[in-house]
C-alpha cells in the first residue's frame, strides 16, 4: 500500500511539473483562494486606462467603483478609508480617461465625453465578468461618477446585480439652485455681505463674475465649502487631504487640479446639460447613500426621485454625520453599510 501511495505522488508531482507556465500562472490567478492586488493598464474604448483590483478571493463579489470628478480619482480614499471591503467583496478602482494615472500615462486623449465613459464602463464590466467568471457584478457610482452610473444599470440591468449611487447626481442645475438658497441663509445668518453679493452676481447670470457654467459652480463652490455644505467636518477634510498627497507613493506627485480642470471643462456640457431625474423605472435593486449634511448635490433633490422610482427594492441610507463624501466622512459606517448590502 505504502508503495503505491508513493507511485500516486511521484506521478501527481512530475504531472504538475510538466504543466505549461502560462497555465500555472493562469491557474495561479484565478485561484479562488488567492488574494489580489493588481495595478494595471487596460485598453478600453481604444485608451489604456488605469485599474486597481483588491481583494481577498476571486470567488468574492466584483464592486466596480466609477470615482467623482469629473476628474478626481477615488484610488487612494478606497485603499485609506475602505479598505476593510476587500475582506468581503472584489474592490475594482478604475480611474476613467482624463483623471488619476490614465491621465499621467496619456493627459490628452481623444474621446472623453459621459457616452464614451459609459461605453468605456460597459466594457469593463464584460471584462470583469469573464475574468471571474461571474455573471453579474456591483455597480458603485460616486457624486460624477454616479451619471454614467444610473446610465449603465438603465441600459444593461441584465450586467449588474444592484446598483450603489453615492451622493448622485440627477440635475445638476436643479442641484445648485437648491445649493445657493442653503447658502444664502448660512451668508446672511453670519452677514456675510461679500459671500452674499458673490450669490447675487450668480443668480443673475453676471458673466464678468464667470462666463462658463464650471466656472461659476466652483465660485459658488468656494462659499458653500466655508460653510461646511461639501466636507461636515474639518476633521474629515484632514483625513481625506492626507490619503489623497500623504499616504502613497504613487499619487505624491500627482497634480489634483490640473487634471480636474482638464477632465471638467472636457466634460462641462454633459454634466450641465444631462437630466437623470426623469428617469422613473430601474430594474435591479437600488440603493442611494446621502451624507445628511450634503448641500452640495443636495439630498432632496435624490428623495423626490427616489419616491417617484420604481424598482425591484429602492433604499435611501442616511450617514447623520457626513456631507457630500460619506464612505470617507463615516467610512467604518460606510464599510459596514455596503458589506450588509453585498454579502447578504
Amino acid at each position: 500500500m505504502k508503495n503505491i501511495i508513493c507511485l500516486l505522488f511521484l506521478i501527481c508531482f512530475f504531472s504538475c511539473k510538466n504543466q505549461p507556465k502560462t497555465d500555472q500562472a493562469a491557474d495561479q490567478t484565478e485561484s479562488k483562494d488567492t488574494a489580489i492586488l493588481e495595478k494595471t493598464f487596460i485598453e478600453l474604448g481604444g485608451e489604456k486606462q488605469y485599474v486597481e483590483i483588491t481583494g481577498q478571493s476571486a470567488s468574492n463579489p466584483i464592486l466596480l467603483f466609477l470615482h467623482g470628478g469629473p476628474g478626481w480619482p477615488q484610488t487612494p480614499h478606497l485603499r485609506y478609508f475602505n479598505a476593510a471591503l476587500t475582506k468581503s467583496m472584489t474592490i475594482v478602482a478604475w480611474e476613467q480617461s482624463g483623471c488619476g494615472q490614465s491621465y499621467m500615462q496619456n493627459p490628452n486623449p481623444k474621446n472623453l465625453s459621459l457616452e464614451q465613459i459609459v461605453k468605456d464602463a460597459h466594457e469593463l464590466t464584460q471584462l470583469l465578468k469573464k475574468r471571474f467568471k461571474q455573471q453579474k457584478i456591483y455597480l458603485v457610482g460616486f457624486s460624477w461618477g454616479s451619471m454614467p452610473g444610473l446610465q449603465l444599470i438603465q441600459q444593461y440591468p441584465e450586467d449588474y446585480r444592484a446598483y450603489f449611487g453615492i451622493t448622485q447626481v440627477l440635475d445638476i442645475n436643479k442641484s445648485i439652485a437648491v445649493s445657493r438658497e442653503w447658502i444664502k441663509k448660512q451668508a446672511a445668518l453670519k452677514n456675510d455681505q461679500a459671500s452674499l453679493k458673490i450669490l447675487s452676481r450668480l443668480e443673475k447670470g453676471d458673466t464678468s463674475l464667470c462666463i462658463h457654467p464650471m466656472d461659476c459652480f466652483l465660485k459658488q463652490y468656494e462659499i458653500l465649502s466655508k460653510y461646511g455644505g461639501a466636507i461636515y467636518t474639518k476633521a474629515s477634510e484632514a483625513e481625506i487631504l492626507k490619503a489623497e498627497t500623504q499616504t502613497y507613493e504613487d499619487y505624491k506627485n500627482y497634480d489634483w487640479y490640473t487634471a480636474f480642470k482638464y477632465s471638467a471643462y472636457r466634460l462641462e456640457k454633459d454634466v450641465f446639460n444631462t437630466d437623470l431625474s426623469k428617469i422613473r423605472e430601474l430594474k435591479i435593486p437600488v440603493y442611494f447613500f446621502m451624507g445628511r449634511h450634503d448641500w452640495n448635490l443636495p439630498t432632496s433633490v435624490t428623495e423626490t426621485f427616489v419616491k417617484n422610482l420604481t424598482a425591484p427594492k429602492k433604499e435611501i441610507v442616511w450617514f447623520e454625520n457626513s456631507g457630500h463624501e460619506p464612505l470617507e466622512e463615516e467610512a467604518g459606517a460606510f464599510n459596514k453599510a455596503m458589506i450588509e448590502r453585498v454579502i447578504k
